[in-house]
């Protein structure tokens, strides 16, 4: 059996100060036979290109190695079907430390007919952030560039699941989960909760991953609510509760606690069902909201609205976006079709601007979610395009859309946006890869869609 060789050597590989020697032998699958000038491409995850180039059987390339040891090999030639595969370096530990030469083995697969060439560049895929052959990504929090939490499973997040800190590439630490966790949750200064089936646990931000048990009642009523401080004088708090079709935004003066309602937000089609619901109760449901009323003083439509419609197919929870960006304050309120502006230290009304991004959600896709990136404060909405998602960024002086940003995977979850990278959760269709978790930069110049499945050529 003839073999074609293909040496690269590696200049510095992470954990060893000496030089690398990467070995590839190109065949074909059928026959096993050599195959010759073979057209490869080295990218690091990241998509920066190493290496391209058509290779001889004594072609030798030096590179450095990525940071994170992890090469994407593409590899090319007339009559053959192309391929990508992902390289792991850390995995050659033994060959490294003896200095041996790391041999990969690569094949194609003949296609029956010869093509024309074939332009590896477009072959972009996002970057992996984590990956784990053991166990898969639930949740996570990006804490700055190079740290994050992630809470992940083997088989069943409700089963055996644990915290990861994750930081420069590695795990730092684990810590398994004390019960049936659901997901992670953030307030408004940034602390991590870890949400439980019946507990809930105050996460605290270092690579120890301690857990303080936190009441839930205190966490719903008293942490959830408060949405954000401006200088440590000004604290801002919502009155949302999912059951009713109507909240407030309030401002509250630190210094002597003195709040002042600062905007109302009213779905009134919904408020309308919403208290109609009593007029068709049966009269043992009218009078059991009776009696609460005399209770609580709570108006009894409202008892029998939260108890009953909201537990109907048309019941809708109410929706609104708060934001602080340097000294405004932001509403975005999606029944009057309006971006308000107020001044975050006084809390006066600063402007208003006509929205519409929100218009015809079946149609459009609209997800009623916004994301606002912590770093470059910019604001993002997004669209489920067919499974594709797609991000715009909201102009905060007009209320407009800018350009599409459309993520590379369909249907992905747990969307999160740091400093112009887009991170969120994949996992193949019909694959038996784990959930791994990618990133997508929106400045990232190599990046293009043309290895999406809705692009490929029939």
């Amino acid at each position: 059996m003839k073999y074609l060789t293909l040496l690269f050597v590696l200049l510095v590989f992470k954990g060893f100060s000496q030089e690398l020697r990467i070995q590839f032998v190109v065949n074909d699958e059928m026959t096993e036979t050599i195959l010759d000038s073979v057209l490869i491409q080295v990218n690091e995850t990241s998509g920066k290109q190493l290496f391209k180039g058509r290779v001889g059987t004594k072609d030798e390339i030096a590179f450095k190695a990525p940071a994170n040891n992890i090469i994407r090999v593409n590899a090319f030639k007339k009559g053959y079907h192309p391929i990508e595969t992902i390289v792991n370096l850390s995995s050659y530990d033994r060959e490294i430390r003896k200095e041996r030469v790391i041999q990969i083995d690569l094949n194609l697969k003949y296609d029956g007919q010869i093509t024309v060439e074939y332009d590896v560049t477009a072959l972009y895929k996002p970057e992996i952030a984590f990956a784990s052959e053991r166990i898969s990504v639930s949740d996570f929090v990006v804490l700055d560039e190079n740290t994050m939490v992630i809470l992940a499973y083997s088989k069943k997040l409700s089963t055996a699941s644990e915290l990861l800190w994750y930081a420069n590439d590695s795990i730092v630490s684990t810590k398994k989960v004390p019960g049936k966790a659901i997901r992670l949750e953030t307030d408004y200064r940034n602390r991590i909760f870890l949400r439980c089936e019946y507990k809930d646990y105050l996460l605290k931000n270092d690579e120890a991953l301690d857990l303080v048990q936190v009441p839930r009642k205190q966490l719903d009523n008293f942490i959830k609510p408060i949405l954000d401080t401006v200088l440590d004088e000004q604290l801002y708090f919502t009155t949302y509760k999912s059951h009713y079709p109507a909240f407030d935004f309030y401002k509250v003066q630190m210094k002597d606690s003195s709040h002042n309602l600062l905007h109302h937000i009213e779905d009134t089609e919904m408020m309308e069902q919403y208290r109609a619901e009593y007029k068709w109760a049966d009269v043992r449901t009218k009078l059991w909201a009776w009696d609460m009323e005399d209770q609580t003083g709570v108006d009894r439509e409202v008892w029998v609205g939260a108890n009953v419609f909201t537990n109907s197919i048309y019941y809708e929870a109410p929706y609104s976006e708060f934001f602080i960006i340097d000294n405004e304050v932001l509403v975005f309120d999606f029944y009057r079709d309006q971006l308000f502006k107020y001044d975050a230290n006084t809390g006066e009304a600063i402007d208003s601007t006509a929205i519409s991004f929100h218009k015809d959600a079946r149609k459009t896709g609209w997800k009623r979610k916004m994301i606002k990136d912590p770093i470059t404060q910019k604001i993002y909405t997004l669209y489920d395009d067919g499974g594709y998602m797609d991000l715009y960024e909201i102009n905060q002086e007009t209320g407009q859309r800018k350009e599409k940003f459309t993520l590379f995977y369909r249907y992905v979850e747990e969307i999160q946006i740091q400093n112009d990278q887009v991170f969120y959760v994949y996992r193949p269709f019909e694959s038996l890869q784990k959930k791994y978790l990618y990133v997508e930069g929106f400045n990232d110049v190599n990046r293009s869609l043309e290895g999406q499945n809705r692009f490929e050529r029939n």
